[in-house]
């Protein structure tokens, strides 16, 4: 019994320890190593601005032959909000898979007060309910962004641009119009960028499991009733007091039973 009790829990601590944690992990990882490959490219001016040399044609005829104008110094606009909010939902990701952590390991047994379980389960499943539904949103949110923004359709376009783009379609860019760039950096960056974007997603569906774990624990509580306030199935006592009898016996002698006090 006490090995099947032990698999229980570890099944149950799954969810948080071992895929939304690393998931979280993971998704600031890949989202940090982008903007730091593009950091490295554009480094930033006294006045605060960030200039990013290319190279390749700027005059016609527009080819990678053309010799013309071979480099070129543009400054660069970059919109953060979508790291911004990538980098919000990894963090609260992370937050929840240790309050997942702690709050199955504390309800694994019914045991305790009940107002203090309940405490835990409230807050297990609507933590766990905001990081699926954040995740989803957040990339939901960067998508429509990256697709959005008005992007470049030749190399004249480079030449006369002034526009501001998430750091993905900045590298996502550069990479498909100068391929040859040194050490091949953009084409790093916009892969780690839709990476960071796309685990979102794994994101969204480890959280929901951390809620599939606190459910369970709830249910052999006795649910949404015992969830609410019922007393359900919940078998503990709401202090030690109730252990006490409200009309305790008469002082006395008792039998062998224990049950019939005995006139002396």
């Amino acid at each position: 019994m006490r090995n099947s009790n032990g698999l229980r829990t570890l099944a149950l601590l799954t969810p948080p320890l071992f895929i939304l944690l690393p998931f979280s992990i993971v998704a600031f990882y890949l989202d940090r190593t982008s903007s730091i490959i593009l950091s490295r490219q554009t480094p930033h001016d006294f006045d605060g601005s960030q200039t990013l040399t290319l190279y390749g044609p700027f005059e016609p005829p527009y080819t990678l032959g053309n010799t013309k104008n071979s480099y070129l110094d543009i400054d660069i606009r970059i919109n953060n909000t979508p790291t911004f909010v990538t980098i919000g939902t990894c963090v609260f990701g992370y937050i929840v898979a240790i309050l997942g952590v702690c709050g199955i390991w504390e309800l694994r047994r019914v045991e305790g007060r009940s107002g203090h379980q309940r405490g835990w389960s409230w807050t297990l499943l609507a933590a766990s309910f905001l990081s699926s539904v954040l995740s989803i949103t957040a990339c939901v949110y960067s998508s429509a962004v990256q697709s959005w923004e008005k992007k470049w359709t030749g190399y004249e376009d480079v030449a006369n641009e002034h526009g501001k783009h998430t750091k993905e379609n900045w590298a996502c860019m550069v990479n498909r119009w100068f391929p040859n760039q040194d050490q091949d950096w953009a084409s790093a960056a916009c892969g780690f960028g839709k990476a960071g974007r796309w685990i979102l997603i794994p994101l969204s569906l480890s959280s929901f499991l951390v809620m599939l774990s606190a459910w369970i624990l709830v249910r052999e509580r006795g649910g949404a009733k015992w969830l609410f306030g019922g007393k359900g199935r919940y078998g503990g006592f709401d202090s030690v007091y109730e252990l006490h009898s409200k009309n305790p016996p008469r002082a006395g002698n008792y039998n062998a039973g224990g049950m019939q006090p005995v006139n002396p």
